[in-house]
């Protein structure tokens, strides 16, 4: 595309170039008809003018006794040599006019070549400094190779539920519970159909409980074990809902709590029998 303009352009100089030509030569023509042909009017009326001054002043000497021809009157002669003198002055004016309208042509012509002539130089050093970055392929043997670009840094990738359930059990171990919470969430949004929500849903509520926020930890146990009734973490779900329903003195909720889960699962885990032996002396049930 840069070449086929320039090109374009160059045609126009040329072309342009072509009209200055036939301009000037045309003007040399006007100077050479027109204004020779005026000149010789000038020069032949100013002949006729002193012809007519040596008549009248052959007329005024009596002609020194030789026959002359018949003297033109002074009135006459007065008119014809006024008459004379206007179309002179005449003559002179078109020619200076003829010339001013040449000069102002041949100035405009310059003006607009040297014009275009700057725009094609202008465009040129443009296409000379961008064709530098891009003349890679012709470049000249032996020029030092491009610096290559730095490679782009490899993408993040996202970490899976297993990682993310990983970090959150060690947070909660560690008692950063408002971490262990955060992480929970995050993977019941971004994995709720992930077999992991349930250990999330789990976390959550552990998360709450250590937060000693009893009331959101026993609706996060409650949704835990209605998730899955016979699921793994069935048990510890109905247990951490009696203790935290407890804390809030629903006593009443946190017995019956306690009888589903004795019902439910009759032996326990090993791990959730003290706990669980804790909780019933604690309330009295």
């Amino acid at each position: 595309m840069k070449k086929t303009l320039l090109a374009g352009l160059c045609a126009g100089a040329l072309c342009l170039s072509g009209m200055i030509g036939p301009a000037r030569a045309q003007d040399d023509q006007v100077q050479s008809r027109e204004g020779i042909a005026l000149q010789n009017q000038i020069l032949s009326l100013q002949n006729q003018v002193q012809q007519l001054q040596g008549q009248v002043q052959q007329g005024a000497s009596g002609g020194g006794g030789q026959s002359a021809p018949a003297p033109i009157s002074q009135g006459a002669n007065s008119d014809l040599t006024t008459q004379l003198l206007q179309r002179v002055g005449t003559l002179e004016d078109q020619v200076r006019q003829l010339r001013g309208a040449v000069d102002q042509l041949t100035n405009q012509v310059n003006t607009q070549n040297a014009q275009l002539n700057k725009q094609i130089g202008d465009l040129s050093f443009q296409m000379q400094g961008n064709g530098g970055a891009a003349a890679a392929p012709g470049a000249a043997p032996g020029a030092p190779p491009a610096p290559a670009l730095p490679a782009a840094p490899p993408a993040e990738v996202a970490p899976t539920p297993e990682i993310l359930m990983q970090q959150g059990i060690a947070a909660l171990h560690q008692g950063q519970f408002q971490t262990s919470e955060g992480v929970a969430r995050e993977i019941l949004a971004k994995h709720h159909s992930s077999p992991r929500a349930y250990d999330a849903q789990f976390l959550l509520a552990q998360s709450l409980q250590g937060q000693k926020r009893y009331q959101e930890a026993a609706l996060a146990f409650d949704d835990t074990y209605n998730m899955n009734h016979k699921g793994k973490r069935a048990p510890s779900a109905l247990l951490g809902l009696a203790v935290t329903l407890a804390a809030i003195n629903q006593k009443s909720a946190a017995c019956d709590t306690l009888g589903t889960l004795h019902a439910q699962f009759p032996v326990p885990p090993g791990y959730l029998a003290q706990p669980i032996a804790a909780a019933h002396h604690k309330l009295g049930c």
